[in-house]
Parts: structure tokens; C-alpha cells; sequence
């Protein structure tokens, strides 16, 4: 599967959680990329990741199996709205579903990765789930459309365990262009909320910003 700069963004940006998690779930993980990411970053964090389309759950083992952190990520097929799960995590990580109510992908595989239709997760039942997963001090980090952060917000406040955020960057591509994303971190307490902006490519357009070069630099080589 295509490794997007979503993300990477989003498991550079995560990676950056000051208190180091014993424990990480990766809802969804497709290639295995932020499954792996976590374990470069988090020497001693034990991660399982799901992934509900076979040939995807295939593709992240094998990546897995050939990394150094072999040892510390399970590659689980499996659905997690179905999942039984064992103990709480301090760290819940994904790149959800959200074109909820754009055109549909002909390749079935894409459809239930990027939208929250028919048995794909919606994002009530993401909430919902992770809300009763995380340990009392733990994260949940995801990326969002912009136009879907204020809708996800008010879902993860109305869950049986209420979700407030705690840290929002707003993503843009360029200065002076749209937002178009939205990384968040949420937790069980009500926090003053850290808020601050990223500009994924300088005034040229071309090159990456100082900006966004810093924040994934542990994760590319050219970085």
C-alpha cells in the first residue's frame, strides 16, 4: 500500500508525546508504517496493529518481519469493532476513514480505507472503542479533513468515555493557502488545549518547509 505524506505526518507529529508509551495501538495500520514509526521512536513500547483487509495485514507482517523492531509489533487481521482486547493502551494511533460523503473508489480495498461507508468504521464507532482502551493518561492521536475536525470533536465529547482534545495543529500545505488538515491529540481530561500551525512547503512550493523537515527528519533519510 501507498505510504502518503498523512501518515507520516501524523506518526512524526504523534512521536513527539512527551511521555513515553508502554503500550500502542495502531487502528488500521495498511502498510504498517506508523506501527513502525512507533517502535523507531518508543525503544520499549510493545504495539499492536490492525488491519482489516487481508492483503494489507500481509504487506505490514512482512514489512514488519524485516525491520530491526520485529519483536515489539503484532501484525493482527483483524476487524476492531470485533477485536477482543486484553489490556489498555497508553497510546491509540490511526489514520481513519473520512470521505463520508464523496464519490466511492471502484477499488472496493480504497473505499473501506478512506471512507466511513457501509462496513467500513465510522467514526462514532472509533470513538467509542478507543474511549474504552485508552489507560487513564493515555492518547489517542489521529489526522482529520479540517471540515470534519469540529463534527469529530463533538462525537468524541458525547462518547460513553468522553474524549476532549488536548493538542491541535492545523496543517497547511502553503502559507496563505486553506488548511487542509488537522492533527489532533486527545485524552480523558480537560486540558487547556495547545494549538499551533504547520506549512508542509516553503514560499517556492517546491521544496519542503524548515518546518515540516524538522518534525519528520527522524523518519526520512533525505530529511
Amino acid at each position: 500500500m501507498h505510504v502518503n505524506t498523512d501518515s507520516v505526518l501524523l506518526g512524526a507529529w504523534a512521536a513527539g508525546t512527551a511521555k513515553e508509551p508502554g503500550r500502542i495501538l495502531d487502528i488500521g495500520t495498511g502498510c504498517g508504517i506508523l506501527a513502525l514509526m512507533m517502535a523507531q521512536r518508543f525503544a520499549s513500547a510493545r504495539i499492536d496493529a490492525l488491519e482489516i483487509d487481508a492483503c494489507a495485514a500481509e504487506e505490514a507482517a512482512a514489512n514488519v518481519l524485516s525491520s530491526p523492531w520485529a519483536g515489539r509489533i503484532c501484525v493482527r487481521h483483524a476487524d476492531f469493532r470485533k477485536t477482543v482486547f486484553t489490556h489498555p493502551y497508553d497510546l491509540v494511533i490511526c489514520n481513519p476513514p473520512y470521505f463520508s460523503q464523496s464519490l466511492t473508489s471502484p477499488d472496493a480495498r480504497r473505499t473501506m480505507a478512506r471512507h466511513t461507508l457501509g462496513e467500513s468504521l465510522t467514526h462514532r464507532e472509533l470513538i467509542e472503542g478507543v474511549s474504552h482502551l485508552l489507560a487513564g493518561e493515555g492518547l489517542f492521536a489521529l489526522i482529520l479533513p479540517v471540515a470534519m475536525a469540529h463534527e469529530f470533536f463533538s462525537t468524541a465529547a458525547t462518547a460513553g468515555k468522553p474524549l476532549y482534545p488536548q493538542r491541535v495543529t492545523t496543517v497547511y500545505t502553503k502559507r496563505h493557502k486553506p488548511a487542509i488538515r488537522i492533527l489532533a491529540q486527545l485524552g480523558r481530561n480537560t486540558v487547556p488545549l495547545v494549538q499551533d500551525t504547520i506549512v508542509i512547503y516553503g514560499d517556492n512550493g517546491q521544496e519542503y518547509s524548515p518546518q515540516y523537515v524538522s518534525v519528520v527528519r527522524d523518519f526520512y533519510l533525505w530529511a
